[in-house]
């Protein structure tokens, strides 16, 4: 009974490594990806959802986890919000980054700082998946695991390549939509961010995208 018991065991171990292989996509899937993904972004007008955020630092063993949720407006504004365990806002509107913190607040013209522009692109295009196809800013490589399509993104542009050395998203392929991101950092902490509870498409107070 016990060998049967740890042999199941080990069949299940083996069917999970399995199920975590990622497996590169072949250029006509990954055509056919970024063309059902597009499809999905462009139709989405608004999208809210919470996020729980894992960053790991090089230099510590500890993970340090934070809650927040997300509203997002394909106008070009944003709002990023945590909200446990600390309190903190992001808001991008046009070309003006609001952020508030429990102690202070600032407005910034990311026009004046072409690294700040392409943290606001990433943080745009990756709620949507839109950086998939511009080649100017990264180099994509696409698998599939299972149920879910995995876009291995390499920024290309100098102020980027100081940052991340890659940008990995995670999209539900039934939904087209993206439901992860990790951002390795050149100096080794690793971010990963996941959605959940996503809507699109409905009601979003406009004011949150301001700073009151």
């Amino acid at each position: 009974m016990r060998r049967l018991l740890l042999t199941l065991s080990m069949a299940c171990c083996c069917l999970c490594l399995s199920a975590q292989t990622l497996k590169k996509a072949t250029e006509a899937e990954a055509k056919a990806m970024v063309a059902e993904i597009s499809k999905t972004a462009a139709s989405i007008r608004m999208l809210a959802c919470n996020f729980t955020q894992v960053k790991t630092l090089s230099f510590l063993n500890d993970k340090m986890t934070s809650q927040g949720r997300m509203c997002y407006d394909a106008s070009g504004k944003l709002r990023w919000e945590y909200t446990s365990p600390y309190t903190y806002t992001f808001i991008l509107n046009g070309q003006q980054v609001h952020i508030q913190s429990a102690k202070n607040r600032q407005t910034i013209d990311i026009r004046q700082s072409r690294l700040f522009q392409g943290i606001a692109q990433v943080m745009m295009n990756s709620v949507t998946g839109r950086n998939l196809t511009s080649n100017k800013d990264f180099a994509c490589t696409f698998y599939t695991q299972g149920d879910v399509w995995v876009a291995d993104l390499v920024p290309q542009r100098k102020e980027m390549k100081q940052m991340f050395s890659t940008i990995r998203l995670r999209f539900d392929s039934k939904r087209r939509m993206v439901s992860q991101v990790e951002m390795n950092e050149k100096r080794g902490d690793v971010t990963v961010i996941t959605l959940k509870d996503i809507k699109t498409n409905e009601t979003i107070n406009q004011n949150l995208f301001t700073l009151h």
